[in-house]
Protein backbone atom coordinates (compact mmCIF):
# COMPACT_ATOMS: atom_id res chain seq x y z
CA UNK A 1 0.00 0.00 0.00
CA UNK A 2 2.63 2.66 0.64
CA UNK A 3 3.89 1.94 -3.08
CA UNK A 4 1.18 3.79 -4.73
CA UNK A 5 1.11 6.09 -2.34
CA UNK A 6 4.82 7.43 -2.76
CA UNK A 7 4.32 7.27 -6.72
CA UNK A 8 1.52 9.62 -5.98
CA UNK A 9 4.04 12.13 -4.21
CA UNK A 10 6.67 12.22 -6.68
CA UNK A 11 4.05 12.19 -9.57
CA UNK A 12 3.03 15.04 -7.18
CA UNK A 13 6.55 16.18 -6.67
CA UNK A 14 7.44 16.96 -10.67
CA UNK A 15 4.04 18.55 -11.79
CA UNK A 16 3.84 21.17 -9.38
CA UNK A 17 6.95 23.06 -10.34
CA UNK A 18 6.43 22.66 -13.90
CA UNK A 19 3.11 23.98 -13.07
CA UNK A 20 4.56 27.03 -11.44
CA UNK A 21 6.71 28.21 -14.44
CA UNK A 22 3.81 27.83 -17.28
CA UNK A 23 1.08 29.26 -15.19
CA UNK A 24 -2.29 28.95 -17.27
CA UNK A 25 -3.29 32.95 -17.80
CA UNK A 26 0.22 34.72 -18.37
CA UNK A 27 0.41 38.40 -17.76
CA UNK A 28 0.25 40.93 -20.54
CA UNK A 29 2.82 42.59 -21.56
CA UNK A 30 1.90 45.87 -21.30
CA UNK A 31 2.17 48.25 -24.57
CA UNK A 32 5.82 49.83 -25.04
CA UNK A 33 5.46 53.00 -24.42
CA UNK A 34 5.15 55.33 -27.53
CA UNK A 35 8.19 57.47 -28.23
CA UNK A 36 7.35 61.22 -29.28
CA UNK A 37 10.09 63.16 -31.26
CA UNK A 38 11.64 65.58 -29.01
CA UNK A 39 10.08 69.13 -29.10
CA UNK A 40 12.32 72.03 -29.11
CA UNK A 41 12.20 75.54 -28.94
CA UNK A 42 14.07 77.72 -31.76
CA UNK A 43 17.76 76.88 -31.24
CA UNK A 44 19.73 79.75 -30.28
CA UNK A 45 22.25 78.74 -33.07
CA UNK A 46 19.33 79.67 -35.52
CA UNK A 47 19.39 83.15 -34.19
CA UNK A 48 23.00 83.77 -34.87
CA UNK A 49 24.49 84.49 -38.46
CA UNK A 50 26.30 81.34 -40.19
CA UNK A 51 29.52 82.64 -40.21
CA UNK A 52 29.43 83.29 -36.51
CA UNK A 53 28.67 79.76 -35.86
CA UNK A 54 31.56 77.41 -35.43
CA UNK A 55 32.29 74.77 -38.44
CA UNK A 56 31.90 71.07 -37.04
CA UNK A 57 32.78 68.94 -39.93
CA UNK A 58 30.67 66.12 -38.18
CA UNK A 59 27.32 68.03 -38.08
CA UNK A 60 25.32 69.16 -41.63
CA UNK A 61 24.65 72.84 -42.56
CA UNK A 62 21.48 72.69 -40.35
CA UNK A 63 23.49 71.68 -37.38
CA UNK A 64 21.90 67.79 -37.40
CA UNK A 65 25.02 64.88 -37.16
CA UNK A 66 25.73 63.03 -40.07
CA UNK A 67 25.14 59.80 -40.16
CA UNK A 68 28.63 58.62 -40.38
CA UNK A 69 31.03 60.86 -38.63
CA UNK A 70 34.09 62.41 -40.59
CA UNK A 71 36.90 60.89 -38.80
CA UNK A 72 39.59 62.75 -36.87
CA UNK A 73 42.25 62.45 -39.79
CA UNK A 74 39.75 63.54 -42.32
CA UNK A 75 38.35 66.59 -40.03
CA UNK A 76 42.05 67.75 -39.41
CA UNK A 77 44.77 66.14 -41.02
CA UNK A 78 47.45 63.74 -40.55
CA UNK A 79 49.60 65.76 -38.00
CA UNK A 80 46.50 67.36 -35.95
CA UNK A 81 45.39 63.74 -35.57
CA UNK A 82 48.29 62.39 -34.78
CA UNK A 83 49.09 64.90 -32.02
CA UNK A 84 45.71 64.55 -30.38
CA UNK A 85 45.58 60.67 -30.43
CA UNK A 86 49.02 60.83 -28.67
CA UNK A 87 48.02 62.83 -26.46
CA UNK A 88 44.75 60.92 -25.66
CA UNK A 89 46.63 57.57 -25.19
CA UNK A 90 49.07 59.61 -22.62
CA UNK A 91 46.49 60.58 -20.14
CA UNK A 92 43.65 57.64 -20.60
CA UNK A 93 43.30 55.14 -18.34
CA UNK A 94 40.80 53.12 -20.03
CA UNK A 95 41.57 49.52 -21.58
CA UNK A 96 40.08 50.14 -24.53
CA UNK A 97 40.38 53.78 -25.26
CA UNK A 98 38.72 55.44 -27.96
CA UNK A 99 42.11 56.93 -28.82
CA UNK A 100 42.41 56.31 -32.85
CA UNK A 101 42.58 58.53 -35.87
CA UNK A 102 39.56 57.01 -37.51
CA UNK A 103 36.96 58.28 -34.88
CA UNK A 104 35.65 61.99 -34.59
CA UNK A 105 38.35 64.30 -33.24
CA UNK A 106 35.36 65.49 -30.66
CA UNK A 107 35.20 61.81 -29.17
CA UNK A 108 39.18 62.04 -28.46
CA UNK A 109 38.44 65.32 -27.03
CA UNK A 110 36.14 64.28 -24.52
CA UNK A 111 38.21 61.01 -23.97
CA UNK A 112 41.11 63.52 -22.94
CA UNK A 113 38.96 65.85 -21.47
CA UNK A 114 37.38 62.75 -19.17
CA UNK A 115 40.50 61.40 -18.10
CA UNK A 116 41.93 64.79 -17.24
CA UNK A 117 39.32 65.43 -15.00
CA UNK A 118 40.28 62.64 -13.22
CA UNK A 119 43.33 63.84 -11.13
CA UNK A 120 42.11 65.31 -8.03
CA UNK A 121 43.62 69.38 -7.21
CA UNK A 122 46.11 67.92 -5.43
CA UNK A 123 47.52 65.48 -7.76
CA UNK A 124 50.00 66.56 -10.57
CA UNK A 125 48.56 66.45 -14.09
CA UNK A 126 50.25 65.32 -17.28
CA UNK A 127 51.42 68.06 -19.69
CA UNK A 128 48.62 66.43 -22.14
CA UNK A 129 46.26 67.63 -19.98
CA UNK A 130 47.17 71.20 -20.45
CA UNK A 131 47.52 71.23 -24.32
Amino acid sequence: MAYPISRLWLAAALVVPLAACNPANPPSDPAPPSVAPPTTAPAASEAMPRAAQPANPSLSPEGQPLEQPLSCLDERGRQQADNLVQRCLAVTPATRPPCNVQNPCAMIENEIKRSCDMYGPTEIKPTECAA
